[in-house]
C-alpha cells in the first residue's frame, strides 16, 4: 500500500490468517492508486479497503486458481482490469418488486464476514449483499446468517446475491431460502452461480456502483490498468 510503484496486489492463495494484523492496517499512508485481487479469507482485506480507505476491490480468483489443477480463466478479471462492463446472469429467490436496484456491494465471505462483528472494520457499508462460502454445512450456513441478522448488517440492505456454497450439505440451498423468506421478508434475494470457491469465480467489484436489473447484476469498471490493443 505504501510503495508508489505497486498497482496491483493479487492475492497468490486464500488468506487464512488476515484477522491477525487488520487492526494494524487502520493509518497506512496510501501512495498511488491500488487494486486488490482476491477472495475467501481476503474478506478481510476487501473490507478494510472498502470502508476504511473508501477503495474499489476486486472479488476474483486468487493466483493458485489460475493454475493446474483448476485453471479458471482469467479473461473476465483482465477484462474488468481494461474498463470494460460486465453482466452476471441472477436467479431470483425471493422479488419484491421489477424496479432497479442500484448501489454498491459490500460482504463475500459468509463465515469470515460474520467473524469480523464487534472488531473496528465497518460492516455497514454498502446496499447489496453478496456471500458465499465452502464446506459449510446447512446448519452453520443459517447460523451465520441469523448472527449477521442479530448484528443490524441487514438493516439498509437492499438486495442479497449468494453466490457458490460449495462442497456444503444438500440441505443449503434449503436453509438460504428459508431464511430468506422468514427473516429478511423485505429484502430481495438472488442467487449467482459462479462467484465463490468454484470451478468458475466470475470477477464482482466491491464499493463500486452496480445496478440490478431484470434478474441481472451489471457493473463498468472503473480500473482501466491493462491497455487495450
Amino acid at each position: 500500500m505504501e510503495n508508489e510503484q505497486v498497482k496491483i496486489i493479487w492475492v497468490f492463495r486464500g488468506g487464512y490468517g488476515c484477522g491477525e494484523f487488520v487492526e494494524d492496517c487502520f493509518n497506512i499512508k496510501q501512495k498511488g492508486d491500488k487494486i486488490l485481487i482476491g477472495y475467501s479469507d481476503i474478506t478481510v482485506l476487501h473490507l478494510l479497503l472498502n470502508n476504511h480507505y473508501n477503495i474499489p476491490t476486486i472479488h476474483g480468483s486468487v493466483l493458485t486458481s489460475l493454475l493446474p489443477p483448476t485453471n479458471q480463466d482469467i479473461t473476465s478479471i483482465i477484462n474488468v482490469l481494461k474498463g470494460e462492463k460486465s453482466e452476471i446472469q441472477l436467479i431470483p429467490i425471493k422479488k419484491i418488486s421489477e424496479e432497479n436496484i442500484t448501489g454498491k456491494i459490500t460482504g463475500e465471505n459468509l463465515t469470515v464476514f460474520s467473524k469480523l462483528i464487534g472488531t473496528s472494520i465497518n460492516l455497514k457499508k454498502g446496499n447489496i449483499l453478496l456471500l458465499e462460502d465452502v464446506n459449510e454445512k446447512a446448519y452453520a450456513v443459517h447460523r451465520n446468517l441469523v448472527q449477521l441478522k442479530n448484528a443490524g448488517i441487514f438493516d439498509d440492505i437492499e438486495a442479497i446475491i449468494f453466490g457458490d456454497f460449495t462442497k456444503g450439505d444438500e440441505f443449503v440451498e434449503q436453509a438460504i431460502k428459508s431464511f430468506c423468506l422468514n427473516h429478511i421478508p423485505h429484502i430481495e434475494a438472488y442467487k449467482a452461480v459462479g462467484i465463490g470457491h468454484g470451478e468458475v469465480n466470475h470477477p464482482v467489484i466491491m464499493n463500486h456502483e452496480v445496478i440490478i436489473s431484470s434478474n441481472v447484476l451489471s457493473f463498468t469498471s472503473p480500473f482501466e490498468i491493462v491497455e487495450n490493443k
